[in-house]
């Protein structure tokens, strides 16, 4: 068989770090080349120096090997054209088909394959996401980071679900690998190894003492392979079971869209495989994947599926108490109270991104648990209790659309709480209108959310609409001496960038501004250094970061890029640009992420638990949930006690939503500022401006 000389080996290597596969075309052309005089005869080198030199200068390789999507494009543009408008069209999983059949004539055609990253993630189909996210990364690791790194989250999540250890290990440490502070990922690490050594502790402790020999050497995971190690182990607890040491049923018949896990236990299904009733509980099971306390949260979701609500209430207490950062366990416990009380609950439903951001998802919790316990711990309205139903769309628009479709058929749920993107939202929305039920969103801030009907509003929000947000930077940016031409960089697919985008500019330039720019973040040509140099020399003097959560990192990248500038001393002019945002890179992630490069960033945020009007509720906040709160926290307490306020002892949907668009809370009763909504159903208050000082968030 004829070898590959080792120059064109090294080659291939090279090729395949960034990510390309060889084909056909690629050693034709080659040949080509060496045919042509341009390369030796082992086809290793460059024949001339000058061309050498030239082509390095001329065309850096990166770059080069994404003009490769134009091989063959007169057969896959149509298609990939066609599959970007079904995509638009929200026909994802067709979008998706046609996007592999791009992928079929050409391999290497990279916007296929960073659609159908962004796809499968979108779809919850997160193993497939993973394969095609890590040959993303190889191309461009700036625009694929953060959708690989959630990507790996998500599917290390899912494998800790089917309880396979081992791969779910391999993901996490591709996230420390990508991001070696990334805290979920190491607190996910810590669980697992938590788990089995809590598994191998009862495995060794619990064999008949005459057991010896080769079974027992055989049994002992110290001297299996991981690979292995899970059989071995369900074998180990067969035989705990039969000399009479079983901890749980074995005879526990499964739920319908439950399997056994070992025999003994049962655990939902996959939502994504089965009906939608898996993405929402009041306290028959958990929503997030977990492995620590699992003996409380099983006890107690068994017992509340069995109506046993003292039980329930004991369960999830000891549970909440030894995690005091979980709002879930909190909410399912005031849920066993609630239906202890021997009257019908009032019931509201919340719907978070669990799926997407755990930490988000938790955020909004926290702030509804809160009024929830405030409210339960006062004796409710007469006696009656408020209960909780927690619904998980991902931040999917298409879950979101079929979440709202099932809390509409339940006629328990007075309102909803949430979503948590204006994507999401938006789609969610009309079927809310249908029904006349009333939706308080405490995080989307679209100006574009709005019922079909005025007259007939049934959305609500506690958080500034972008219209807010966007008019307060823009009149703050204009103020501030020389600022007068800007760049905007944001993120044309999304309903929230593109809508501050467009406030913001309108705004600034009713003032006297001017837009110098407006660069879109999911432009896979962008090259962030040459945009912010190209910036500094054409005299813009400030950059509008408005991104959307997917592509924050991005505007972390753009703000480090910026910080490396070097100011120009012989023409002062050319400096780096200030910086200014919306809510989005409002976290401590982000701030630990962007570390320097955020140094003087100013943004408009709903919330500022420094500020003095919300000290009350976040030294209550803090004593609560044993740490510091955020904007999302705040608004969503203020959003359920909302709701709270229009509940009546006969309230139905039509009252509650008659009563919300009356209701008055003052200070004391929300997070720290009036509560009263507009006809459109806008919240009435000013955002709040933060600036980043000395590495820390302060009231500007």
């Amino acid at each position: 068989m004829k070898t590959r000389p080792r120059g064109a080996k090294l080659a291939v290597t090279l090729l395949e770090h960034y990510g390309v596969i060889q084909t056909t075309a690629l050693t034709k052309a080659v040949d080509q080349l060496a045919e042509r005089g341009f390369l030796d005869k082992t086809k290793q080198k460059i024949t001339i120096e000058f061309i050498r030199r030239w082509l390095i200068k001329r065309y850096p390789l990166q770059q080069e090997i994404l003009e490769l999507e134009k091989l063959g494009q007169e057969q896959t543009n149509p298609i990939y054209q066609q599959a970007t408008t079904q995509y638009q069209q929200g026909e994802i999983t067709k979008a998706l088909g046609l996007y592999e059949q791009v992928l079929e004539l050409n391999p290497n055609h990279f916007s296929a394959i960073f659609a159908l990253a962004e796809g499968y993630l979108e779809c919850g189909e997160f193993e497939k996401a993973v394969t095609y996210y890590q040959r993303a990364y190889k191309v461009d690791q700036i625009r694929n980071k953060d959708g690989l790194v959630r990507s790996l989250i998500n599917y290390g999540n899912e494998l800790i679900k089917q309880e396979a250890f081992t791969t779910a290990t391999e993901q996490f440490n591709q996230v420390l690998n990508i991001e070696p502070d990334n805290l979920l990922a190491i607190e996910k690490l810590l669980e697992i190894e938590n788990y089995l050594e809590n598994s191998e502790r009862l495995i060794n402790n619990t064999y008949p003492s005459g057991m010896t020999g080769e079974f027992r050497d055989r049994s002992n995971p110290q001297n299996l392979s991981q690979g292995n190690w899970l059989g071995k182990l369900a074998a180990a607890v067969a035989i705990i079971s039969l000399v009479g040491v079983a901890f749980y049923k074995v005879s526990t018949t499964c739920k319908p869209a439950e399997h056994k896990v070992f025999g003994i236990r049962t655990v939902a299904t996959d939502s994504s495989q089965t009906n939608t009733s898996q993405s929402i509980s009041r306290g028959d099971h958990s929503l997030f994947p977990r492995i620590d306390n699992k003996e409380n949260i099983d006890r107690a979701t068994e017992a509340f599926q069995n109506q046993n609500y003292n039980a329930a209430a004991q369960g999830f207490s000891q549970a909440w108490q030894a995690n005091r950062n979980d709002p879930e366990f909190l909410i399912y416990y005031n849920n066993a109270r609630a239906r202890q009380q021997g009257l019908e609950p009032f019931t509201i439903a919340v719907v978070v991104p669990i799926d997407q951001s755990e930490s988000r998802a938790k955020e909004i919790l926290r702030g509804v648990a809160q009024a929830q316990h405030q409210f339960n711990n006062s004796e409710g309205l007469n006696g009656r209790f408020l209960e909780i139903a927690i619904a998980n769309d991902g931040n999917d628009r298409d879950q979101a659309k079929t979440i709202a479709q099932t809390l509409v058929k339940d006629k328990s749920i007075l309102g909803v709480i949430g979503h948590n993107s204006s994507d999401a939202s938006k789609a969610a929305l009309p079927q809310y209108d249908k029904a006349g039920l009333a939706m308080i969103s405490s995080t989307s801030t679209s100006s574009d959310l709005t019922s079909r009907d005025d007259n007939r509003n049934v959305f609500f929000r506690t958080v500034p609409s972008n219209r807010a947000l966007a008019k307060k930077l823009a009149k703050h940016v204009k103020t501030q001496p020389g600022l007068d031409k800007v760049v905007i960089f944001y993120d044309a697919h999304s309903v929230y960038s593109d809508s501050f985008r467009e406030v913001f500019k309108t705004n600034f330039e009713d003032l006297g501004g001017k837009v110098f720019r407006e660069i879109e973040l999911n432009n896979p040509n962008l090259n962030i250094t040459e945009q912010v140099r190209s910036l500094s020399q054409d005299q813009v003097k400030a950059a509008m970061l408005f991104p959307s959560v997917e592509y924050r990192f991005i505007a972390l990248d753009i703000a480090k890029a910026n910080a490396n500038l070097n100011p120009n001393y012989k023409n002062p002019d050319q400096q780096p640009l200030r910086l200014f945002s919306g809510d989005t890179l409002y976290s401590e992630k982000n701030l630990k992420e962007g570390g320097q490069a955020l140094e003087g960033l100013t943004m408009a945020v709903p919330w500022f638990r420094k500020a003095p009007d919300a000290r009350n509720f976040s030294i209550a906040a803090r004593e609560l949930w044993q740490g510091e709160v955020n904007w999302r926290t705040a608004t969503s307490f203020d959003a359920t006690q909302a709701f709270i306020q229009a509940l009546v002892q006969d309230a139905d949907r039509k009252l509650v939503l008659n009563r919300l668009r009356n209701i008055k809370l003052l200070p004391n009763e929300t997070s720290g500022l009036p509560l009263q909504f507009n006809n459109q159903g806008e919240r009435e208050s000013e955002p709040v401006l933060v600036e980043v000082l000395d590495g820390e968030f302060k009231l500007k």
